[in-house]
């Protein structure tokens, strides 16, 4: 049966293919796709809502929708006459939202008495049609099991478009260096860019699949796409390793294209750009003039400093493996991560809740699905995330576009994130109070785990560790979170063998950080200083 299954998924992926790169998309449709989204915003999500909410008893929204009369007809009246975002506000007030880790299956849901338990696979969308399934990660869980469909990126492939020409480089060839399957980086990069007629010129890959072992299925995958790709005359690069220090390979292939005269993109991750940015320093590589496309992790004003201090640009990219595409780069931007919100695929609002491992308060995004292509239904679900929204004319062309609202400042308050790999801050916590203690000595509060920027402006992992532990061998406590870490499927592999090569981890002997009022948090995350608003 699996088997038969395989096929199924391969020859509906051929399908798709054939249609989707066989008709790229120009800028001026790129321009009507957005245009026609955020005209038809409250209709749109009309749709996706009784479809995949009210016409599908098992949604885990209708439960909570019922607890508080809400019928569609109800939900329409509110969002007729008051708009989106305030009729979204009034639902998460009388409990109707679903916090992080209720989303993750961590977490009972609990409200007006009533208790329900959902599992990831519950927020499924019923509509899409499975073209290929991968999973995010997350140390010692499943991840969130996703499901690729092309159409999903004819949306994404419009916001990739306006972006580049509203920065002025839509006519520059472009470089992938994000990982192979299980990550999805690549893959999903890729499509959107060949969408847009602009396939990546060539791809690299910081893991190769010897280190992480992907199940036959995905290793397969990733070339079917690329020699289908070929077969339908759209040339997809096939991935190349390229380990993160040597990324003085990607600053000469940039450098290359750079004497063409038409500039040059890189698609990678925050601190994998700081490493080519300090590649071509060092070796004297001039990549001055090229825009590197970076998300995974916030661009923060230190990391933006190392970027231009090697000649580039950057474009921030801001979204998530279960939210989506949430927004590209400002061109005038008033801090390092501003990016244009594209409200017409997901609605946000913010909602007031404790930090999980402590008792700071913040103003968490809630993101609402408003296409029928999203791979999860999304009626309003937190990312795990915080910052600010603001609606500023900007002046530039993707405010221009329709796109006024930003989101700036944005910081993450359950997971810790590194070299674009996202550990979920429940997944660590065992291993800081149950793993460490057993093995080295002492209590859960000699232990911390520390969110950082290191010198050279790559946000780092500090290992905080009592002094009245006594002595340790420190190399093996990175070696014992590094396998913790990397227990679990393919996708762990790979997450824990970037932050193995990046050497994301190190130790520090001190006593750990404690908040404001005097707790200790097993989970820190350094304030940047540059932060504004939030």
């Amino acid at each position: 049966m699996r088997q038969l299954n395989s096929m199924l998924m391969y020859w509906r992926l051929a399908s798709g293919l054939r249609k989707f790169l066989s008709e790229p998309i120009t800028l001026e449709q790129c321009h009507q796709i957005i245009k026609h989204g955020l005209e038809d915003r409250e209709q749109n999500l009309l749709g996706v809502v009784k479809k995949t909410i009210y016409e599908n008893k098992s949604s885990p929204y209708l439960k909570l929708l019922k607890l508080v009369s809400c019928e569609y007809g109800d939900f329409e009246r509110m969002v007729r006459s008051d708009g989106i975002e305030p009729a979204l506000a009034k639902l998460a007030k009388e409990g109707v939202y679903i916090s992080i880790e209720e989303f993750k299956g961590k977490k009972e849901v609990a409200r007006s008495g009533k208790t329900f338990s959902f599992k990831e696979s519950d927020f499924d969308n019923p509509l899409l049609e499975q073209q290929f399934e991968y999973r995010t990660g997350g140390s010692r869980s499943p991840g969130s099991r996703m499901i690729m469909n092309l159409s999903r990126y004819y949306d994404y492939a419009a916001y990739n478009g306006v972006t580049l020409a509203a920065h002025g480089v839509w006519d520059s060839p472009v470089l992938l260096w994000l990982p192979i399957l299980p990550s999805a980086a690549g893959l999903v990069t890729m499509f959107r860019l060949a969408k847009i007629g602009k396939p990546p010129i060539r791809w690299f890959s910081q893991v190769e699949s010897e280190a992480v072992k992907p199940s036959l299925t995905k290793r397969l995958a990733t070339y079917y796409v690329v020699y289908a790709g070929r077969l339908f005359r759209t040339k997809l690069p096939k991935p190349e390793y390229v380990s993160l220090d040597r990324a003085y390979e990607v600053a000469d292939c940039m450098a290359g294209l750079l004497k063409e005269g038409r500039g040059c993109i890189v698609e990678t991750y925050t601190n994998s750009a700081i490493r080519v940015c300090h590649a071509a320093r060092e070796r004297q590589i001039d990549i001055s003039g090229s825009t590197f496309v970076v998300g995974g992790e916030p661009l923060t004003e230190a990391k933006l400093k190392e970027i231009r201090a090697a000649g580039a640009k950057a474009i921030n990219m801001y979204g998530g493996a279960d939210i989506g595409l949430i927004g590209f780069g400002c061109a005038d931007p008033v801090a390092a991560d501003d990016v244009h919100h594209f409200m017409d695929g997901r609605a946000v609002i913010q909602h007031r809740r404790q930090v999980p491992f402590g008792s700071i308060e913040i103003d968490a995004f809630l993101f609402t699905s408003l296409l029928p292509t999203t791979g999860k239904v999304l009626l309003n679900v937190e990312s795990g995330d915080y910052g600010v929204i603001e609606k500023r004319d900007c002046g530039c062309k993707l405010g221009e576009v329709g796109f006024t609202n930003h989101i700036y400042n944005i910081r993450s308050f359950d997971k810790l994130t590194g070299e674009g790999m996202t550990f979920v801050g429940t997944d660590l916590l065992r291993i800081i109070e149950e793993v460490l203690p057993a093995k080295f000595g002492g209590s859960s509060i000699d232990y911390q785990i520390v969110e950082e920027e290191g010198e050279k402006g790559y946000t780092c992992m500090s290992v905080v560790v009592s002094p009245e532990v006594g002595a340790i061998d420190e190399d093996e406590l990175i070696r014992t979170i590094l396998a913790e870490l990397s227990v679990g499927k393919d996708v762990q592999r790979m997450m824990a063998e970037i932050w193995a090569q990046a050497k994301t981890l190190r130790v520090k002997r001190m006593q750990p950080h404690t908040t404001t009022v005097g707790k200790l948090l097993p989970l820190h995350i350094q304030k940047n200083e540059n932060t504004r608003g939030s």
